[in-house]
């Protein structure tokens, strides 16, 4: 919700910047000022043509309203969303200066100019800032009218000390930065009727104030009304335009804070909105952009499904590349290169990732199916359990603890490693002190060696067909339990004809619980008493709205994979077991 809440809030920051131009076109002749100076640049690290979000909007004010269409939505966001940012500092302020504007000049301007500046069909390109944000972006727009405010704003841009040209396009075209704040520059080029407004002076222009040439190509093409790159790189080119909805494009490499190397066969989702035609109902529609040759055995989850406990709060399956992601192993020192070569072989297929609100938001289990040479192979079975558990894990694992009972330099707690010759089962777990551990202190053996009142049992285990991994001990014994037939499985509560398809699964109720009691851990009342109220006065509301919904899962077509890259409909089901 927060990342929906800041990508909706730019459509209000374009959209009082384009007033702004406005005020500098039509009033600034009229006074006296300073010669311009040009604007601080730094360098800003961004790829042009491959954006971290895509907006395609028919008309960006109706982008916060139509976002609470989604029925998950509708409790969490209700009309607090869409007022928030009808109320925006940012656009009040641009509105009572045009009210004031237009009475003091006597200029025939109404009310609804905001509005009417919303209502343009627009593209935003959003990249990420260094605080991780959707916080660099580039929007075009088109507009009747732009040529001559473009014209206005040339003739007083040499005069005036907010309003300065700061290049020129190889076209001729002028671009001009206009200084919101102390801290805060927008720039913007204009031709005919097309306007490129960008969130920076360095999103066009080195540290020397001299033009990028692969930027100055990008904002030509956008200026001339061609297909940008950005729209290729994303398989877009080719997919019908939203006509009278909006597009959000965001890449899997944002939304993983960059750890898409895990899962290289997933590019990008896409949301898609389609409002009400002849009495129907509007629809949100998801997409995912796949890549088949990436994806393990045809992002197939159903073993997963079978492995893992029911009742959790959320699910993913993950298609992993396991020989990309075992290199990162190298990054672990010695143990991790010698092995990465063993992993890289042991697994195969997606694996799966989930949280349960009897353990925490940080402790969720992990699960990854064995590939079918080392689920037969003795000896690659063993390779695996000496580099994944007996050296790995022992290396990887751990925090220093000041009162542990260890002669070495970094001293931690030892791994505990036990072996169920029956099952077949190796597992390792090494206590690990921390505050929002998942366990108590006072209830353990080796308490006195811990630092902190709870702790973290981050367990490993290995069986005959899977490994299982998390910073809470109970849900690794649970995944166990359910190997064991010893406790009731996830996939008890899918529609089986969906279990192979199903590569998400939220059940709100437990989702609900979960998110109350982590906000509630997170501010504790002699700390933050004011924002503990807010929660419990307006989230927590939501959140228990929220939990009425029935478990949900997102699930890949019946129909097979295209054979090349592209765009693939995912579609949302309520599940309420078989």
């Amino acid at each position: 919700m927060n990342r929906a809440h800041k990508v909706a809030g730019l459509a209000f920051l374009v959209a009082a910047a384009i007033s702004l131009l406005i005020i500098q076109a039509l009033w600034r002749p009229f006074e006296f000022h300073h010669a311009p100076e040009k604007p601080q640049v730094y360098d800003v690290h961004i790829d042009i043509d491959r954006p971290d979000a895509i907006i395609d909007s028919a008309a960006l004010s109706r982008l916060p309203r139509d976002i609470i269409q989604v029925p998950l939505l509708q409790s969490l966001l209700t009309q607090d969303f869409v007022d928030y940012y009808e109320t925006h500092p940012t656009r009040l302020s641009a509105e009572g200066a045009l009210r004031r504007l237009a009475f003091e000049h006597n200029l025939d301007w109404r009310d609804s100019i905001i509005r009417q500046i919303f209502d343009e069909p627009a593209r935003v390109l959003l990249w990420r800032s260094p605080d991780r944000r959707l916080g660099r972006w580039m929007i075009s727009m088109r507009r009747n009218g732009i040529a001559k405010l473009a014209q206005a704003i040339g003739n007083v841009a040499a005069s005036d000390s907010q309003l300065s040209r700061i290049a020129r396009l190889p076209d001729g075209t002028a671009v001009y930065a206009i200084h919101l704040a102390t801290d805060h520059t927008l720039i913007y080029a204009a031709k005919g009727d097309r306007l490129v407004i960008m969130s920076e002076p360095g999103m066009l222009l080195d540290n020397a104030n001299e033009p990028i040439r692969a930027r100055v190509k990008t904002v030509m093409r956008m200026l001339d009304g061609d297909a940008d790159q950005a729209l290729r790189s994303y398989g877009l080119d080719h997919v019908p335009p939203v006509g009278n909805g909006h597009r959000l494009v965001v890449s899997v490499n944002y939304l993983s804070f960059g750890y898409q190397a895990f899962f290289t066969g997933i590019d990008a989702l896409r949301f898609d909105f389609a409002p009400a035609a002849n009495g129907g109902q509007s629809t949100w529609s998801t997409w995912a952009l796949i890549a088949p040759g990436r994806l393990p055995q045809g992002w197939n989850s159903a073993d997963l499904w079978h492995a893992l406990p029911a009742d959790p709060a959320a699910c993913a399956s993950l298609p992993v590349d396991w020989t990309d992601a075992t290199k990162l192993l190298a990054q672990l020192g010695a143990a991790g290169k010698q092995a990465a070569p063993v992993l890289s072989k042991a697994f195969s297929g997606p694996a799966a990732v989930c949280w349960y609100a009897k353990s925490s938001l940080v402790s969720p289990v992990f699960v990854a199916r064995l590939s079918p040479g080392a689920q037969r192979d003795p000896k690659q079975l063993d390779a695996l359990r000496q580099a994944l558990g007996a050296e790995l894990f022992a290396q990887v694992i751990g925090a220093y603890e000041a009162k542990a009972d260890s002669r070495e330099d970094y001293s931690r707690l030892p791994v505990q490693a036990t072996h169920d010759d029956a099952a077949g089962v190796w597992s390792w777990m090494r206590p690990v002190s921390a505050v929002a551990g998942t366990a108590v202190s006072a209830d353990a053996p080796f308490a006195r060696q811990l630092s902190t009142p709870r702790y973290f049992p981050v367990t490993l285990a290995l069986t005959p067909r899977y490994a299982i991994f998390s910073p809470d001990a109970r849900l690794v014994n649970e995944t166990l339990a359910v190997l064991g037939k010893r406790y009731p499985a996830l996939a008890d509560t899918i529609a089986p004809a969906r279990l192979a398809g199903t590569v998400a699964v939220i059940a709100p109720s437990a989702a609900a619980a979960m998110a109350e009691r982590e906000i509630t851990l997170a501010l504790p009342p002699d700390q933050e008493p004011i924002f503990r109220n807010a929660a419990r006065t307006y989230l927590f509301p939501k959140l228990h709205a929220f939990a009425r919904y029935p478990p949900l899962t997102l699930s890949l077509p019946d129909a097979p994979l295209p054979s090349r890259a592209g765009w693939v409909k995912v579609d949302w089901h309520t599940e309420n077991g078989k």
